[in-house]
């Protein structure tokens, strides 16, 4: 019978504690014919990752997801029934699940929750799938549980301040609205404009920020309708005592004098370590280095929305006249969608994306050069699609801005499971 914290879960009659083992589980994919034809096949997936990149990872004893993707029969809208088998190898307890499975197009969503009380050790996991016209196809994995060391790495109480008000030069006056003159976007005659459309942009990029981390995609393919990370987004300073610890403060404006031409670099804090750190030193600058975003000048998006501006081109810099605000309007949210994207990236080193080196230790991260906590395929190469956390080298203006024929760059799922504290990264061996 279900003991109490079970029936929590689980909650209806048809999931039940199973006696029996599964002895001899073996890594295999097979389908049942029945009258000549071969089942649609089934594959297990873990937070919306494929098996064959998913096969290393560590995960925490609750808060996955466990995806069970299947093939429909041709001509068919019905969903095959399906049943989940968890076992822990190390306990002996078995539990079968089906009501809660969240269903979804091709695929159905099972979140494992804290009330299951799974301990550390090796899980096998079948799941089975029969068809309306009666085949079966299954598919039997082996999954490793780890809890994680001195907590998970994001939590529930991280903030990332975002300061727009560093004077890095010391001149009197806020970096980011005089980048935005340097850019000729707004006249140096006019810095009441600056202040205002800096404070526009800026408002623009933290909205960006929010939409990489609370995704509309379901990246991890929970089944619901919102997923984001636990983490809150500020233009101001933390205001609670209780919030500083585990605040990161991110600068954003001016140049970096130890990398001209760079747009922005924050340390990469392996496990998120550093949960309060500063991105805004004067010994080792970081943060966001906007009077650099003049080295997209040759894109077309950026000669586009700067072409009212340029006086190359018969423009001029913004100086109020209204009849000039469609302009204004476009470069604000071009410029700030694109500051915003690299915002995002930035924030993604400072919370630990991407570790490298491959499953449990990194998160398919570069070990080396400008590859070095990035995004890279398992083979080590450059990741083929494009995705929020690659070498900042590869990034083009109308990706940043979210105007190429792909929209937003997003995190990958196996970054997004990290962020959502969905896998558990070891130390290093020697």
């Amino acid at each position: 019978m279900p003991t109490d914290r079970h029936r929590a879960w689980l909650g209806r009659p048809a999931a039940a504690i199973l006696a029996g083992g599964l002895a001899g589980i073996a890594l295999l994919i097979f389908s049942l014919r029945d009258g000549g034809r071969t089942a649609p096949r089934i594959e297990l997936g873990i937070n919306g990752v494929p098996m064959a990149l998913a096969r290393d990872l560590l995960l925490p004893p609750y808060g996955w997801t466990l995806q069970v993707s299947f093939d429909p029969i041709p001509g068919s809208e019905a969903s095959p029934e399906l049943v989940v088998e968890l076992r822990e190898e190390r306990t002996g307890m078995t539990i079968e699940v089906q009501d809660e499975l969240r269903p979804g197009k091709g695929f159905a969503t099972l979140t494992i929750p804290a009330t299951l009380g799974m301990s550390e050790g090796l899980l096998a996991v079948r799941a089975r799938a029969r068809f309306a016209d009666g085949t079966v196809a299954e598919d039997w994995r082996r999954l490793r549980i780890r809890p994680f060391q001195g907590g998970p790495p994001i939590g529930e109480r991280q903030v990332v301040h975002f300061d727009f008000e560093i004077d890095r030069d010391g001149d009197g006056r806020v970096d980011f609205e005089q980048d935005l003159e340097q850019l000729g976007l707004v006249s140096p005659a006019h810095p009441e404009l600056a202040k205002a459309l800096a404070s526009q942009i800026a408002e623009r990029a933290l909205a960006r920020v929010v939409r990489a981390y609370d995704a509309p995609d379901d990246p991890n393919r929970t089944g619901l309708p919102r997923d984001p990370v636990a983490i809150r987004f500020r233009l101001t300073p933390a205001l609670l005592e209780s919030e500083r610890p585990f605040t990161t403060r991110i600068c954003v404006g001016g140049r970096d004098p130890a990398e001209p031409g760079s747009v922005g670099h924050v340390r990469f804090d392996a496990r998120n370590a550093r949960r309060a750190s500063d991105e805004c030193s004067d010994d080792e600058p970081a943060g966001l280095f906007t009077a650099e975003l003049s080295a997209y000048r040759e894109s077309a998006l950026f000669r586009e929305i700067m072409a009212p501006f340029d006086a190359s081109l018969g423009g001029a810099p913004f100086g109020g006249d209204p009849a000039r605000r469609d302009a204004v309007e476009r470069a604000i949210a071009v410029f700030g969608d694109v500051l915003g994207t690299l915002m995002a990236h930035e924030t993604g080193h400072a919370l630990g994306l991407v570790a490298p080196g491959r499953p449990a230790v990194g998160l398919f991260g570069g070990e080396r050069g400008e590859a070095y906590a990035h995004a890279v395929g398992p083979d080590g190469e450059p990741a083929t699609e494009p995705s929020l956390m690659d070498p900042g080298r590869r990034f083009r203006f109308e990706e940043l801005a979210g105007e190429s024929p792909l929209g937003e760059l997003r995190f990958r799922p196996l970054d997004y499971a990290y962020l959502r504290d969905r896998v558990v990264l070891q130390e290093p061996r020697d």
